[in-house]
């Protein structure tokens, strides 16, 4: 049913498919009713909803089994060849009168100009994020960051959306912080609500407003005695290790980072 890609960066769909089966079922068991939406991700990893559904257990999946010569499929079927499939949950733990009106909410929305972050839902469980990284949560089976790959996780959740693609992503995992992290301080872990949303590989440190910001307005008063780091997306293997999972890290004690892989 499902293609493995060897030696290729795993998308989230990747991920949650190559779990045991016994943990998929036990994420599914969890749900009860949920709504969700079927993604085109971009070329930016900009994640475009273009299906909403309700239902129960392993429904989201269905799609990709029960291929058929309408348009929703003939979609889901090219992008899933291409891998450029997400699915992502928006609201779990609902019962199914619940799950319909979520459903026929987001159908709704969906038809309005400038959807993006209209509307935020309610409750832990109303959420949008990608299927694995919920499955992460559920499970509760945080990852410990490896020796090797030592570095500083930055706690996003004043400034992350959901629509982030790689260059608002890095623009504010770079940049602008207080205090310049020391030269062992090798990889960046972009964290949201606990989860790895990116891994990035540091090179240097350098004065705040050193390089170009494309996608953020920051005034010269804000970067004033303030760092940034130059890097990149770390290596698949790296990558593939770590994001979309809970980074099991300490407590930041109100800062907006904390070192990660020191302990191991």
């Amino acid at each position: 049913m499902f293609e493995w890609f060897d030696g290729e960066f795993m998308t989230d769909l990747d991920r949650f498919l190559a779990l045991p089966k016994v943990e998929r079922d036990y994420f599914f068991s969890s749900l009860g009713y949920y709504a969700y939406t079927l993604c085109e991700i971009d070329d930016n990893q900009r994640r475009i909803p273009f299906y909403v559904g309700k239902g129960k257990g392993a429904r989201c999946l269905s799609h990709i089994d029960d291929a058929k010569n309408v348009e929703k499929y003939d979609r889901v079927e090219q992008l899933q060849a291409t891998r450029r499939l997400g699915i992502d949950i928006i609201a779990h733990g609902l019962d199914e009168k619940t799950a319909f009106i979520v459903e026929s909410v987001c159908i709704d929305l969906l038809n309005v100009e400038n959807l993006t972050n209209a509307v935020r839902g309610r409750g832990e469980n109303t959420k949008r994020m990608p299927i694995n990284e919920l499955a992460s949560l559920v499970n509760d089976k945080p990852v410990i960051i490896e020796s090797q790959h030592r570095g500083v996780a930055f706690l996003l959740e004043k400034s992350f959306k959901s629509d982030f693609g790689d260059l608002e992503l890095l623009e504010i995992t770079r940049g602008v912080w207080a205090h310049k992290q020391s030269d062992d301080i090798k990889y960046a872990y972009a964290t949201f609500r606990g989860v790895i949303k990116e891994v990035f590989e540091i090179f240097s440190w350098v004065p705040a407003g050193t390089q170009q910001y494309f996608t953020r307005t920051i005034s010269e008063e804000a970067m004033a005695s303030r760092h940034e780091f130059v890097g990149k997306k770390a290596s698949e293997a790296v990558r593939n290790l770590y994001v979309g999972k809970v980074i099991n890290k300490k407590r930041s004690f109100a800062l907006p980072y904390v070192k990660v892989g020191f302990d191991v």
